[in-house]
């Protein structure tokens, strides 16, 4: 599944999970979660960790579920290890907090000192 999505009402957050290529193929899951979003949506959170590949229509989709997410005034957070999505994203979505988890490989390949990294 390219994308799965948790409504916790509670908390007024939604969960999105993006898995595989960040592409058009996204494009109908993204709509359908952009036409179902509650004005009362107070936080978002995008994993993109399980992305293998990014591509320009990918991010056009993120940008434009951003922009909903913005009128409604929700607070978007962006989770990822990638690192062409941690360059590109900030350029079209300045209102996103970007986040790297600490238990991603990449963030633990990059806190191992160089000298140690080939032990």
């Amino acid at each position: 599944m390219p994308m799965s999505t948790a409504f916790i009402p509670a908390e007024d957050r939604l969960d999105l999970s993006f898995h595989g290529d960040l592409d058009l193929t996204l494009s109908e899951d993204v709509c359908q979660v952009f036409a179902s979003i509650p004005t009362s949506l107070q936080t978002c959170i995008m994993d993109l960790t399980g992305l293998e590949r990014v591509f320009d229509s990918g991010i056009a989709l993120l940008w434009m579920l951003n922009e909903r997410l913005q009128q409604i005034g929700a607070t978007v957070v962006v989770l990822s290890d990638h690192p062409e999505i941690q360059q590109r994203i900030p350029r079209v979505m300045s209102n996103v907090l970007s986040v790297t988890p600490q238990d991603s490989p990449n963030s633990i390949r990059a806190s191992i000192p160089p000298h140690l990294a080939s032990l």
